[in-house]
């Protein structure tokens, strides 16, 4: 069974919900020092067009690094270059007015794990039907709203106590009543679930099963990848290394240590794993940095 990348989104998709109740949106003022920068945290990246909801969440994910004006003009600037773009400016405004709304959600107390799910699922999509038409609400959320639909009915399944081949029955009927891509998405969402589960066997173990569960080629392929992932681990942590010596050495110029530092980025990694490197650097550098200023 082939695994699309429409399986990690359903997750991340149901993570995001949650998350975006906890964000304090609304922030005020310009700066013409960031008019004309890429966010750091955008720094390499492209606009992430797969759909409108996640080009909205690409501009929005800058909040606290860009005050709302200038994300909004980001936008505004980006929705210059297509041809749709005067209606996306209208629709942007109508999605940070609706996820402004989700901070107002007043969350009850002693519920349970699935009573409070049910009622932020209730809750969001009452806000959706006071923001968007119906044509915006199935074009921007439904798989946001189906991915916690589905979540809601499993949990209910479990809760019921049922048998493994019970369960697998109910959740199978469930499953049958989506679109095929949907429920194909769900399944894979099963399987990777099922494969994560065998991250704690030992190897010989571990790829025993994977082989029951998606067959020998697939499982090939996964081994071949984790060798190639362990092999960049280890170059990049060696690259770190030298890396640092060049950052302490005090002789050299700012201009001189960035064209060594390029340089030796050149030296370990191909073009197509520089950016990532370079991701990854970041991610190191602001890790140093919070914990330098913990202690």
């Amino acid at each position: 069974m082939r695994i699309r990348f429409t399986a990690y989104k359903i997750a991340i998709v149901i993570i995001a919900g949650f998350l975006l109740l906890a964000v304090l949106y609304i922030y005020t003022g310009n700066s013409e020092e960031t008019a004309n920068r890429q966010a750091p945290s955008h720094e390499g990246t492209e606009v992430d067009i797969s759909s409108d909801r996640d080009t909205f969440e690409y501009f929005l994910s800058t909040l606290g690094e860009r005050d709302l004006a200038q994300i909004t003009q980001d936008y505004e600037n980006f929705a210059d270059t297509i041809s749709f773009g005067e209606k996306q400016k209208v629709l942007f405004e109508k999605y940070q007015a609706y996820r402004q709304s989700l901070t107002l959600i007043s969350l009850p107390n002693d519920m349970t794990r699935l009573g409070y799910l049910t009622f932020i699922n209730e809750q969001m999509q009452k806000l959706q039907v006071e923001h968007f038409s119906d044509a915006e609400r199935q074009r921007i959320f439904y798989g946001e709203n189906l991915a916690r639909e589905m979540t809601i009915k499993r949990m209910e399944l479990e809760a019921l106590g049922l048998d493994k081949e019970a369960m697998n029955a109910q959740w199978k009927a469930e499953l049958d009543q989506l679109p095929p891509d949907m429920k194909e998405s769900y399944q894979n969402a099963a399987l990777l679930g099922e494969m994560n589960a065998l991250s704690a066997l030992d190897d010989s173990e571990k790829y025993h099963q994977l082989n029951e569960l998606v067959g020998e080629e697939a499982v090939s392929r996964l081994r071949a990848f984790e060798l190639e992932e362990a092999k960049f681990d280890t170059q990049f942590q060696q690259y770190l290394t030298e890396r640092q010596h060049l950052l302490d050495e005090s002789y050299l110029s700012d201009t001189e240590r960035e064209q060594a530092l390029g340089a030796l980025r050149e030296s370990y990694f191909t073009d197509e794993e520089r950016r990532r490197a370079e991701a990854l650097e970041r991610i190191h550098d602001g890790d140093t940095t919070n914990n330098t200023n913990a202690i």
